[in-house]
């Protein structure tokens, strides 16, 4: 009997086990093994039902340092996300099982120590933790997907920093517990209130980020598009035009006039030139491309786009105008500093890989710093934030970055995996 209540008692705690681990795998999906994810799974479970006690510092740390290292080993993504992630969320544990455990012990305590009551104690606080990470959960599942992709390296080791004051804070609370416990509860709540207040402040710079990025791409949109009215518009007065055309043509043949022919119609072709190129079916990817390919024009950049990726769906569309964008943009800079102007971009999805490579001619020698290039523009604070960005939503995808470079020339490659 006393087995089958302990389970019992248990079971509620997968009630919170199950939305914490898919509020982890929104921020960082889990390997793609069954066995690992549910290791994953069961860490989580020891993690959230573990009784923390006054001066308990020994179980804090050994959960501390194995739900860091399950995260670390079961998760995909960088290292300083998965980071992240502990520093956010190990606080929040310890503090609510710390309250949990040492309310329910003076309640206990207060009504006779019966064991039935024991029983239903335990039961209530897993039940409450359950009600907790279901929030949690609904609260954070759609803004902290974006912070995988739009927030920068430095940014989240500002927000590691903050987040290691609760961590802190909590296991000296724990190490060094005073004998009347009450007196802890206000800093608990405080490292509660700190590490949600960390997983808004995340999910708000990544969405403000992402607006961003959207209302921008929203403005090429709207760009292209009054770009296809002026064609259209340009088209119908051609159709109109069309018959005078041909007369005035006709007429210098019949007059043996061809080179005064060949010019009224060489004229005619440059005022009529159509600026909008179709790339692809994405009107959001061809509207930066279009933008992109324009200004080469502008700069005389001899280029070659070449996409297949109708079909992409592994991809969010605003993840991948960013990686267009920013190494478009790259490459710009360097190509329109040469005398060989051209810049080459190749982007295909087939057998559940997006494939993309972009070349430039260079002129100027590269300077890097691990893993940051440092570009030719005049503000040293903007260096590399381009390649920074494509990096990061690259890994946000478990995909690979290759880059290279001579003298003359820079490479990049990406390659993403929806498998």
């Amino acid at each position: 009997m006393f087995l089958i209540d302990v389970v019992l008692i248990n079971f509620l705690g997968l009630f919170g086990t199950y939305f914490l681990y898919q509020l982890i795998e929104q921020f960082i999906p889990p390997k793609d093994n069954r066995l690992l994810q549910l290791l994953l799974f069961f860490i989580i479970f020891c993690s959230i039902t573990l009784p923390i006690y006054p001066n308990d510092l020994l179980s804090v740390f050994v959960m501390f340092l194995l739900f860091l290292l399950s995260l670390l080993l079961l998760l995909k993504g960088p290292v300083i996300h998965k980071i992240s992630l502990v520093l956010s969320l190990y606080p929040f544990i310890v503090s609510l099982n710390f309250l949990l455990e040492d309310i329910g012990l003076k309640i206990w305590q207060a009504n006779g120590e019966g064991v039935v009551l024991d029983y239903l104690l335990h039961g209530a606080a897993h039940f409450l933790r359950g009600l907790v990470w279901f929030a949690m959960y609904q609260f954070f599942r759609y803004a902290i997907p974006y912070s995988k992709t739009q927030i920068t390296t430095k940014l989240w080791l500002i927000i590691d920093f903050i987040c290691l004051t609760p961590l802190i804070a909590m296991i000296s609370f724990i190490a060094f517990t005073p004998s009347i416990t009450w007196r802890v509860y206000p800093a608990s709540l405080a490292c509660i209130l700190t590490s949600f207040c960390s997983l808004y402040m995340t999910g708000h710079v990544a969405k403000s980020f992402r607006y961003k990025l959207e209302n921008q791409n929203l403005q090429l949109q709207k760009d292209y598009y009054q770009e296809l009215e002026g064609n259209q518009k340009q088209l119908r007065k051609i159709h109109h035009d069309m018959n005078n055309h041909f007369s005035v043509m006709l007429n210098l043949i019949r007059e043996e006039q061809p080179e005064k022919a060949e010019s009224y119609l060489a004229s005619l072709t440059e005022q009529h030139i159509l600026a909008n190129h179709i790339f692809c079916k994405n009107s959001i990817v061809n509207a930066v491309l279009n933008a992109k390919y324009q200004l080469m024009q502008d700069y005389q950049i001899k280029c070659s786009l070449q996409l297949d990726i109708d079909t992409l769906i592994t991809i969010d569309d605003i993840d991948l105008c960013s990686l267009f964008g920013n190494t478009l943009d790259n490459a710009i800079e360097a190509a329109r500093q040469t005398t060989n102007k051209e810049i080459t971009m190749k982007a295909r999805y087939y057998n559940g890989f997006f494939s993309y490579e972009i070349i430039n001619t260079k002129k100027h020698q590269l300077k890097n710093r691990g893993s940051r290039f440092f570009s030719t523009k005049a503000q040293p604070q903007k260096h590399g934030i381009g390649l920074q960005a494509v990096r990061s939503i690259v890994e946000s995808y478990d995909g690979t970055l290759d880059i290279s470079y001579d003298d003359e020339q820079f490479s990049l490659v990406v390659l993403i995996s929806d498998i």
